[in-house]
């Protein structure tokens, strides 16, 4: 007797097919008219994917909604009309809910109401796109419940603003060549992917159930049993073999009687850890590239190479802004602006959060923002008075400096300390981290003055070993990195400190007749600041301190005068101990 074998494969995510339901007057969204809810069922059920539509809904709703209006009484206007756009919220909370439609599915859908006298639109409500269906005689069916037998209908003429219905229905679907009657998802491409995300959690979660079950293959060779021999037989397995510290279970296959003994087959492959952890890694590639990720960083998600720094951020964010979400954004506020119209005759446009840390002084400085935009970016007067040459952005010398002196310790209280490069490197970067939790990439180079790429792969290296984990934005030392300092008798106090001092390549005394009061009285300070204290300094005083310097350098011999919107002093960084 031969024995059986079940087998299991992957479902098939296929592509949706459209039938007409002439009994209900709809054309079907998928099989069985739930493709929509599949696409849920993998919103809820894959954490990577998840985060991805969560965050990318989020830069696609931005900041706020800027009103651009020929006059003011048309904006205030459209303002009281976004402050309630229905009598439950109002329009940010809408365009959240839009956003999150048109990254899950591709499109989105409103109801608009128009006032009794069809003059103006009275409100406008979002429509869950998941409950909304092509009509065949009526434009659209909406039904909350449609996997009832009986499904609840509401039938809706779509959006015309010549018609002007009491109720209509505005459905939006980004353009997808061939896709005419219901929008594909932007993800399409990597649903299987992300189907396996789902299989993957499952699996672990009932192979830990069952004790990692079916891993073993025991082949008997005395004939077929009667099936209640066979659950005896099962059962004494299970008693001997099979307790709580020892679950698990096996398959066992009985064969015609011979001279074989018993064979036992270990079904699974001594590397089975290593195959998951590439399945993992690819699945999140394969997720990343079918949402169009420019760069993980952006999603929380750090990957081999990224040196997770402040620039790189900044750059990958202004990618994906440029390549992904404005064009989205700018056909989101194009629909909204055009329903819009029809209650003020007003544009809506978005407005986008910059990255964190992203620095205005920085931009202005590099001359790819004006005075007044920095300015009014950093809540300060764009009043043009304001300005002097001198001191550009207007801060409080006296105030600001206040503030300076409360932090810090004066540099008396240290020595500086010369790294000595035969040390072992790896132990060098765990001696810095752990008297300097959140140093970054830069840090280290600049501390230990060795070829970035070779410091690169030591903390890689550091990270692989698990004796280095992050902490917001770098580096911290784990349990095992303390083990291995404290076992390597590395227990000096190192510590890097930052002053304010005159920047490399100027030529000249730190101080000199032309310097600024504020840099005169802030090298004269003569203290030395922890990162930490630094960005506290920053919290408080409202702007960016690392970038912040004293005012106007102009450019030594230059003919025309050439000046320069910073002075000659920077902070920078000192390794130090105390004494």
């Amino acid at each position: 007797m031969e024995g059986h074998f079940q087998r299991v494969s992957f479902v098939e995510s296929a592509l949706p097919k459209f039938k007409e339901n002439k009994t209900k007057g709809f054309i079907t969204f998928g099989e069985n008219n739930k493709y929509p809810f599949e696409l849920i069922d993998l919103f809820n059920k894959s954490p990577k994917h998840s985060a991805i539509v969560t965050q990318k809904a989020s830069y696609i709703s931005g900041d706020k909604t800027e009103i651009i209006g020929a006059n003011t009484e048309d904006i205030a206007k459209a303002q009281e009309y976004l402050n309630s756009i229905n009598a439950y919220e109002d329009f940010e909370s809408l365009k959240t809910k839009i956003a999150q439609d048109c990254e899950l599915f591709n499109g989105f859908a409103l109801e608009i109401i128009w006032n009794k006298a069809k003059t103006a639109i009275a409100e406008i409500y979002h429509l869950p796109f998941q409950n909304v269906r092509k009509g065949l005689e009526m434009d659209f069916v909406y039904s909350d419940n449609w996997d009832s037998h009986r499904p609840e209908l509401t039938y809706y003429p779509k959006w015309n603003p010549t018609t002007r219905e009491n109720k209509q229905l505005y459905y939006f679907k980004f353009y997808r060549a061939g896709q005419d009657m219901y929008p594909l998802p932007d993800y399409v491409g990597a649903l299987k992917y992300i189907e396996i995300d789902t299989e993957i959690a499952n699996f672990h979660l009932n192979s830990i159930k069952s004790g990692f079950s079916a891993q073993t293959l025991i082949q008997l060779f005395k004939g077929i049993p009667t099936p209640e021999e066979a659950r005896k037989t099962a059962k004494r397995f299970k008693d001997n073999f099979q307790g709580t510290d020892n679950a698990g279970s096996v398959i066992i296959q009985y064969n015609e009687p011979n001279e074989n003994p018993s064979v036992i087959n270990n079904l699974a492959p001594s590397d089975f850890d290593k195959l998951f952890v590439e399945l993992n890694r690819q699945v999140q590639e394969e997720i990343f590239v079918g949402h169009k990720v420019t760069s993980p960083m952006l999603f929380g998600v750090k990957t081999e190479g990224q040196l997770g720094g402040r620039t790189e951020l900044v750059e990958a964010y202004e990618t994906f802004q440029t390549s992904y979400v404005e064009p989205r954004q700018k056909q989101i506020d194009s629909c909204l602006s055009h329903i819009f119209k029809y209650i003020v005759p007003v544009k809506l446009e978005t407005k986008n959060n910059p990255p964190i840390g992203l620095d205005y002084v920085y931009l202005f400085e590099k001359g790819i923002i004006s005075k007044e935009e920095a300015r009014q970016e950093l809540g300060m007067s764009v009043d043009p008075l304001t300005f002097s040459s001198q001191n550009p952005f207007g801060w409080d010398d006296d105030k600001d400096l206040k503030v300076f002196e409360m932090f810090g310790e004066t540099s008396d209280k240290f020595e500086a300390v010369e790294m000595n490069f035969a040390n072992a490197l790896e132990l060098m970067i765990l001696a810095l981290i752990r008297s300097n939790p959140g140093m970054v990439l830069g840090d280290l180079v600049a501390q230990i003055k060795a070829d970035p790429a070779i410091i690169s792969d030591a903390v890689a290296s550091l990270q692989g070993q698990g004796l280095l984990g992050a902490l917001e934005g770098g580096y911290e030392v784990s349990s095992d990195g303390l083990g291995e300092l404290e076992k390597n008798n590395i227990s000096e106090n190192l510590e890097v400190r930052y002053e304010y001092t005159k920047a490399p390549g100027v030529t000249g005394a730190e101080v000199i007749p032309t310097t600024r009061d504020f840099c005169r009285r802030m090298v004269g300070f003569s203290r030395l600041y922890t990162r930490a204290e630094i960005t506290q300094m920053s919290a408080l005083l409202g702007y960016d301190v690392w970038m912040r310097r004293g005012g106007w350098m102009t450019v030594k011999n230059s003919s025309p005068a050439v000046h320069l919107p910073y002075c000659r002093h920077i902070w920078a960084s000192k390794l130090v101990r105390k004494k």
